[in-house]
C-alpha cells in the first residue's frame, strides 16, 4: 500500500471528531425526521433524541458530555425503548450520580444469571454507517467486566459485533470506545434495526452483575484506521530485535518504561531508549509493581508510585513519555484511575479490542495480543475497515515469547492494509493535545 504521512492520519482523525460531525449530525436529523413524520414513536422504541431536551429539570449529575466528539443515539434519560432480554437481568433507572442529565439505566443480573442484556428496536432502521459508538458505563461489585454491543443490521443474519473488556475501574465512569471484533453476514449499517448490549462476568464466575450505562454515542470515524506498536517490559529485544524490522518499514512504536528495570540483564538500557527515541519511538511511563497491581497499594503509594516514574523519564529527557501511561498487570481500581487521569494524558491497559476512533476517552485506551494469530489479524482488518484504532501488545521477542519470524508476519501484514502506524503522541494529536 501507499503510506499518507503519520500527520495526515493524525489530521483525518482530529478532522472527524471536531469538524467533521456532518455525517453524524445529518443522520441524527434523519432520525428526529422520521418521528416527525409519525404521530407518535412506535412502540418497539422510538427514534434517537437528542442530547438536551424542553424540561426545566436541571441535572442531578456533571453533564460530562460536554466537549465530547459527535452526536448521542441514546442519552437514556427515557428507557422506554430499551427492553431486558428474557431471563437476562433487569433494566431500571437510577438517578444516583448519573453521567449526564438527570438519570442513567441501570442493567442487574443476580448469581444464577448469566448476563444481563437490554435491546431497542428501530422500526423505520437507523443509519450508522459512517460512524463509530462509544458508551459512559460505571460498574460494582466485580473486578471485572466484559461488555458486548452487537448492531443486526438489518436482522440476526447480518450482525456487526464489538466488545471491550473492562478489568476496573469500579464505581466510576469510564467511556467505552467500541472496537469491532466479528462480523456476521453482509451487515448493512446504513440499516441498523436492533441494537443490542450485554454485560457479562470475567474472571470471577460468581456474584451478581451491576452496570450502569449513559450517552450512547455515535462520532464520524475517520477514513483510515490507525495501528499502534506497544512494546512492554522494557526489554532488550525491542531494540536488538524489534528496531531493525520496523524501520525496514517505516514504522515507529511505544516503549513502555519501568525505571526499576532500566540497565538490568535482558532489558533496555537507557543507550538503547535513547536509539528507540532517535528512530522516532514515543517511551510511556510504566510503573513496577511486581506481583502485585496498583490497586493494592495504598492511594498514597500508587500516587508515589506514578510521581517517581513521571519524574525518572524527566529526570533523564524523555519528558514527554509522562503523557502516556501503561497499566501494570492492566487493573484499575477507583483511587487508581483518579491518580492516572491527574498525572497523564491517555493510558493503555487490555481491552481485548480495537477502539472506536475518534476517542472519547483518552484514559482507557485498549490494547491486544500481537501474537494472537488470526485473531489478532481479524482486528486489524476490522480496523481498516471501520476506521478504528488497533494498538498491538508486543512484550519479549524471541525464543521466550513471540517468534522474530511471527513478528515480521505481523509487520508485513499491516503493510498490506489500510492502516496508518503511529505513536501515543500522535494520538494525542487528535483531540488538540500538544
Amino acid at each position: 500500500m501507499t503510506h499518507r504521512s503519520r500527520r495526515t492520519v493524525v489530521t483525518s482523525i482530529a478532522t472527524a471528531g471536531t469538524l467533521g460531525l456532518a455525517g453524524c449530525l445529518s443522520s441524527v436529523s434523519e432520525w428526529r425526521d422520521r418521528d416527525d413524520d409519525d404521530e407518535e414513536a412506535p412502540p418497539d422504541g422510538p427514534m434517537p433524541e437528542s442530547e438536551t431536551d424542553d424540561t426545566d429539570e436541571e441535572p442531578t449529575g456533571t453533564d460530562a458530555t460536554v466537549g465530547l466528539p459527535g452526536e448521542p443515539i441514546d442519552s437514556f434519560e427515557d428507557l422506554d425503548g430499551w427492553v431486558s432480554m428474557i431471563d437476562a437481568g433487569t433494566l431500571e433507572a437510577t438517578t444516583d450520580e448519573p453521567y449526564a442529565g438527570t438519570q442513567s439505566a441501570q442493567l442487574t443480573a443476580g448469581d444464577d444469571t448469566e448476563h444481563a442484556t437490554i435491546y431497542r428496536t428501530f422500526s423505520g432502521g437507523i443509519d450508522l454507517s459512517e460512524s463509530n459508538l462509544s458508551l459512559a458505563v460505571l460498574f460494582s461489585g466485580r473486578e471485572q467486566l466484559h461488555l458486548t454491543l452487537e448492531l443486526f443490521a438489518p436482522n440476526v443474519r447480518a450482525v456487526h459485533t464489538m466488545e471491550r473488556t473492562l478489568v476496573g475501574p469500579t464505581d466510576r465512569w469510564m467511556r467505552v470506545d467500541f472496537g469491532t471484533t466479528q462480523v456476521e453476514g453482509d451487515p448493512d449499517l446504513s440499516d441498523i434495526r436492533e441494537i443490542r448490549l450485554r454485560a457479562r462476568r470475567r474472571g470471577d464466575p460468581s456474584g451478581s452483575i451491576d452496570c450502569r450505562i449513559d450517552d450512547l454515542r455515535a462520532v464520524d470515524r475517520p477514513e483510515t484506521g490507525a495501528v499502534m506498536m506497544l512494546f512492554d517490559g522494557t526489554l532488550e529485544s525491542h531494540h536488538e530485535v524489534a528496531l531493525s524490522h520496523m524501520e525496514g518499514y517505516d514504522f515507529t512504536g511505544v516503549e513502555a518504561v519501568i525505571p526499576d528495570a532500566v540497565g538490568d540483564g535482558g532489558r533496555l538500557t537507557i543507550t538503547q531508549l535513547e536509539d528507540l527515541v532517535d528512530a522516532g519511538w514515543d517511551v510511556a511511563a510504566r510503573p513496577r509493581t511486581g506481583a502485585q497491581s496498583l490497586p493494592e497499594f495504598t492511594p498514597e503509594q500508587q500516587e508515589g508510585a506514578l510521581e517517581r516514574t513521571n519524574a525518572y523519564l524527566e529526570n533523564r529527557g524523555f519528558s514527554d513519555g509522562t503523557n502516556h501511561f501503561v497499566t501494570p498487570r492492566n487493573i484499575l481500581g477507583p483511587e487508581t484511575i483518579d491518580l492516572v487521569r491527574e498525572h497523564h494524558k491517555q493510558a493503555f491497559r487490555y481491552g481485548g479490542a480495537p477502539n472506536a476512533l475518534p476517542l472519547t476517552d483518552p484514559h482507557n485506551v485498549g490494547f491486544f495480543d500481537a501474537d494472537a494469530g488470526e485473531t489478532t489479524q481479524a482486528y486489524l482488518e476490522h480496523a481498516a475497515d471501520y476506521g478504528q484504532l488497533a494498538v498491538l501488545h508486543v512484550e519479549e521477542i524471541g525464543d521466550e515469547g513471540m517468534s522474530e519470524a511471527a513478528f515480521v508476519d505481523l509487520l508485513e501484514y499491516i503493510d498490506d492494509l489500510s492502516l496508518e502506524v503511529i505513536t501515543a503522541s500522535e494520538l494525542l494529536a487528535d483531540r488538540g493535545e500538544p
